[in-house]
């Protein structure tokens, strides 16, 4: 049996094409990352904060944090406003939470059922946690969520109705005469 030179060349290929392939398939990681100016974000990263936000505010009859993007404009305020050693602290801080996750429940935090999800918040919230990262983390999350959902377009239009500063110009009122004295 005779094999050609172009047929081992392209099997040769093909074989190392799958096998460099192949580790990518057994990776767990979800979803699709996203990528800022300062930051690489995973799918597992970006799923956790998804996750945490929504856990914050919840979808109830009104829209919750996933409804209003809450998880993108924290991605988006860390990479525009937060220092570097500001975002490195955030991301460790997230690796310590979700490793405190897996202690507490034995998976990620964004595969707990709601009420592990809400018994590990609880703890954070109440410092039985000591990590400065993971509170560093959990703080700027949640003030950052709390910021996005009230600067959302349904909360300032069906909550609390904003108007600019001057506020309505009524038309209709008569103005008051004031009495001056000549000086």
């Amino acid at each position: 049996m005779s094999i050609h030179r172009r047929t081992a060349i392209r099997q040769l290929a093909l074989i190392s094409a799958g096998a460099a392939l192949l580790p990518s398939c057994f990776h767990e990681e979800t979803g699709k990352g996203i990528s800022l100016n300062h930051l690489k974000i995973g799918g597992d990263q970006q799923q956790l904060l998804e996750t945490l936000t929504t856990t914050l505010i919840p979808t109830t009859d009104t829209p919750g944090a996933k409804e209003v993007s809450a998880d993108l404009f924290v991605w988006k305020m860390l990479d525009d406003c937060a220092s570097p050693d500001d975002r490195q602290k955030f991301l460790n801080g997230m690796q310590q939470f979700d490793a405190a996750a897996r202690k507490a429940g034995g998976r990620s935090f964004a595969r707990l059922d709601p009420s592990a999800r809400e018994a590990l918040l609880s703890a954070v919230e109440a410092k039985k946690m000591s990590d400065a990262g993971l509170n560093f983390f959990y703080s700027t999350t949640k003030r950052l969520t709390i910021l996005a959902y009230s600067s959302s377009q349904y909360f300032l239009t069906k909550v609390q109705v904003y108007e600019l500063a001057p506020g309505r110009w009524h038309g209709c009122v008569p103005a008051k005469t004031q009495n001056k004295k000549a000086s």
